[in-house]
């Protein structure tokens, strides 16, 4: 019975953990998805700081190829929810009305529009 037990925590871990670490979600592929990252960005990121066309200003151009904190998912996901320290980015972690779900759409929307095609 312990056997059974410990054998159940152990492949049950990984999963609780993964749960509870923020990573974003495979959503790019969704257009519907997208629109909603789109709108996101539109009403909160491009509102504000960021443009969709690159005219200078203080804050960066997001669609170029040059990312400045990371370029990965992951890296961009940490930056939208916590900020960049020193710097006009505010940390948007749990600000979105769908949490990281929104977090994802907006990275995904950020690659559709992206000018860096490979």
């Amino acid at each position: 019975m312990l056997r059974r037990s410990l054998t159940v925590a152990m492949l049950a871990a990984p999963l609780f953990l993964a749960a509870c670490d923020q990573k974003p979600q495979a959503v790019a592929a969704d257009p519907a998805v997208i629109a909603r990252g789109e709108a996101l960005f539109t009403g909160t990121c491009g509102a504000y700081c960021h443009k969709t066309t690159d005219t200078g200003g203080d804050a960066l151009f997001l669609f170029d190829c040059d990312w400045k904190h990371g370029s990965t998912d992951e890296v961009i996901f940490k930056v939208i929810n916590e900020g960049v320290e020193g710097t006009r980015m505010v940390a948007f972690g749990g600000a979105f009305p769908e949490g990281d779900k929104d977090t994802s759409a907006l990275i995904a929307f950020l690659r559709s529009a992206s000018q860096c095609k490979k």
